[in-house]
C-alpha cells in the first residue's frame, strides 16, 4: 500500500522535507542510542510546557558529539571550547524544536497519514531494491532502539514544524522595487585606489634588543616553543629490477634484521649493502623525500622501533624495500632559550616593523583626510597607489579584505566628510593598506533582463527565510524558559 501511494506521488514532497528528517533523532531521538537511565532525573530545562531531563539531554548530546567527532576528529575531541559550544547548541536546538512544535499545534496545523507514508517511502534506509521494505523498516528501527509508534510520532513532529516553515517562507514575495534595489547593490561596481605599505620595509637590518626583553617574551610564550618528538634514522635500502632476485633478497633482509634486531651494520655486511641516514624529522615529515613517506613515518614512530628495534621490511614500491632503525631520538619538549633566541629576535623585529608600518599608514591617512589632496601626491619608501576601476563585490582577483572594505565606504560627496570615503587597516600579513573610493556605478534594472524571474525567486526566498527567523526569535523570546 505504501509503495502504491508513492507511485501516485509526483514530487510534491520537497527535498527540504526529506532533509529535515536527518535531524529527527537530534530533536526528538531520546528513545535510542542508550538504554533509558531513570537514575538521573535532574531537570536541565523547561520550555513550552516540555521538560528535558539530564538523562535525555545526555542522549541528545552523545548523538551530536558523535556526529561532530566523525566530522572533525581529534581537532574536536581535544577542543574544550568546541565541546562547550556543542552542549549549548544541543540545548538550544531542543528548546527551539519544542517551541516550534507547540506553536504549530496551537495554530491548528495538522499532518495527514498520507504525507507521513509518502515521506517514509523516500527514506533510502527503509528501501530494498529501490522499493520500500517493511522488513527493512523494522530492522532499522530495532537497530536504533525505536518502536514504530515512537518513530512515526517523531517524524510527525518534524513534518509539522516544517509545514509551518514552508507556509511562512513560501508565502513571501518580491515587488519590482525590491528587484531593482537588489540589482542596484548586487551588481554595483566601484572605482577606487589602494596603497599597500609592506611591513618588511620597516624591518631593522641591525635590530638590537635587550636580553631581558627576549627572556620576557620567552617566558610569556613558552608553550609556542614546544617541539614535537623527532628522530633521525639509519636505514638499508634494497632494490632490484629482477622480481625473482628482489623477492629472494627481501626474504634474506627480513630474516637477518629479525636475527639481529639491534643493528643494521651486520645485515648490511652480509648483503653487501650500505647503511644510510637522515636528519631529524617529526610525525609531520621532514625535508628529505624518504622522511615524507607515510609508511616510513609510521614505522619510525611505532612503539617497537622507538624501543630500539629494527623495523619490519617496508615495501616502498614493487622494486624497493627498506629496513630502518632510530639513529637519534629527541622527545617532545619546550626548547631552551638559547635554541630559540634568534627566532625571538626575528619575531620582535617583525612586530616592531608591523607597528611602524601601521603608524606610518595612519599618519598618511590623517594627512589625506586633512588636506583632501589627490592620493597620487603621496609616495614614499617606493610605494605606489594602485588605481582600480569597475570592480564588483564578488571580485576574486584582488585581496578580499580590500574589496570588502571598498564596499563599506560611503560614495564621495561634497556634503559628507572625505574620511567616510577612505579607510586604513592592517592586512593579515601585517602590511598596512589605505583605500580611497572615487566612484560608484549602480547596477541597472532592465525589464528585458532574462534573469528577472530568478532574481524575484531569490529575493522572495531571502525574505521568507528572514520572516521565519523572526518568527522563531519571537516565539523563543515569549517562551518561559527555566534552566
Amino acid at each position: 500500500m505504501l509503495q502504491s501511494i508513492r507511485d501516485r506521488t509526483q514530487g510534491w514532497i520537497t527535498s527540504t522535507v526529506i532533509g529535515l528528517l536527518i535531524i529527527v533523532f537530534a530533536l526528538w531521538g531520546i528513545h535510542g542510542y542508550l538504554e533509558l537511565n531513570m537514575g538521573n532525573n535532574k531537570v536541565v530545562a523547561k520550555i513550552a510546557g516540555q521538560t528535558l531531563l539530564q538523562s535525555d539531554f545526555d542522549k541528545l548530546y552523545q548523538h551530536a558529539y558523535q556526529q561532530a567527532q566523525d566530522r572533525w576528529g581529534k581537532n574536536f575531541s581535544n577542543n574544550e571550547k568546541m565541546i562547550d559550544h556543542l552542549k549549548k547548541q544541543t540545548l538550544q536546538e531542543w528548546e527551539t524544536a519544542q517551541v516550534l512544535f507547540q506553536a504549530a499545534l496551537q495554530s491548528k496545523y495538522r499532518i495527514s497519514q498520507a504525507l507521513i507514508n509518502a515521506v517514509l517511502l523516500q527514506i533510502p534506509a527503509f528501501q530494498s531494491a529501490g522499493h520500500f521494505s517493511i522488513e527493512q523498516f523494522y530492522d532499522v528501527l530495532h537497530a536504533i532502539n525505536y518502536t514504530k509508534l515512537q518513530f512515526l510520532t517523531d517524524i510527525k513532529k518534524t513534518l509539522l514544524i516544517n509545514q509551518v516553515q514552508q507556509g511562512i517562507t513560501q508565502s513571501a514575495f518580491a515587488l519590482p522595487q525590491d528587484i531593482s534595489n537588489y540589482i542596484k547593490y548586487t551588481q554595483q561596481k566601484r572605482d577606487f585606489a589602494y596603497l599597500i605599505i609592506p611591513h618588511v620595509k620597516f624591518l631593522h637590518q641591525q635590530f638590537r634588543v635587550s636580553g631581558s626583553t627576549i627572556l620576557a617574551y620567552y617566558l610569556k610564550n613558552k608553550q609556542n616553543f614546544r617541539q614535537p618528538e623527532q628522530a633521525s634514522i639509519e636505514y638499508i635500502e634494497l632494490s632490484s629490477r629482477s622480481e625473482k632476485t628482489f623477492l629472494e633478497n627481501r626474504d634474506k633482509l627480513a630474516n637477518l634484521t629479525y636475527i639481529h634486531p639491534d643493528s643494521l651494520a651486520i645485515v648490511a655486511n652480509k648483503l653487501g649493502l650500505s647503511v644510510y641516514s637522515t636528519g631529524f624529522f617529526d610525525k609531520a615529515g621532514g625535508k628529505e623525500k624518504l622522511s615524507k613517506n607515510p609508511k616510513i613515518i609510521a614505522a619510525v614512530f611505532s612503539e617497537d622501533v622507538l624501543q630500539g628495534n629494527n623495523s619490519p621490511v617496508i615495501n616502498i614500491n614493487p622494486q624497493t624495500a627498506i629496513v630502518l632503525r632510530i639513529k637519534k631520538y629527541q622527545p617532545s619538549g619546550i626548547q631552551s632559550l638559547n635554541q630559540v633566541k634568534e627566532k625571538i629576535k626575528e619575531t620582535l623585529n617583525q612586530q616592531m616593523a608591523i607597528s611602524e608600518a601601521y603608524q606610518y599608514g595612519e599618519n598618511l591617512l590623517k594627512n589625506l583626510e586633512k588636506t583632501g589632496n589627490n592620493p597620487k601626491s603621496f609616495a614614499n619608501k617606493n610605494i605606489k597607489w594602485q588605481f582600480i576601476r569597475q570592480v564588483n563585490r564578488y571580485d576574486n582577483k584582488l585581496n578580499k579584505a580590500i574589496v570588502k572594505t571598498v564596499f563599506t565606504l560611503a560614495p564621495p560627496n561634497k556634503n559628507i566628510p572625505i574620511s567616510l570615503s577612505m579607510k586604513g587597516f592592517s592586512l593579515e600579513n601585517g602590511d598596512y593598506v589605505l583605500v580611497k573610493l572615487f566612484a560608484v556605478h549602480d547596477g541597472k534594472y532592465q525589464p528585458s533582463n532574462s534573469r528577472l524571474d530568478l532574481y524575484r525567486e531569490e529575493i522572495a526566498e531571502n525574505f521568507g527565510q528572514m520572516d521565519y527567523r523572526l518568527y522563531k526569535r519571537d516565539l523563543l523570546k515569549k517562551a518561559k524558559l527555566i534552566q
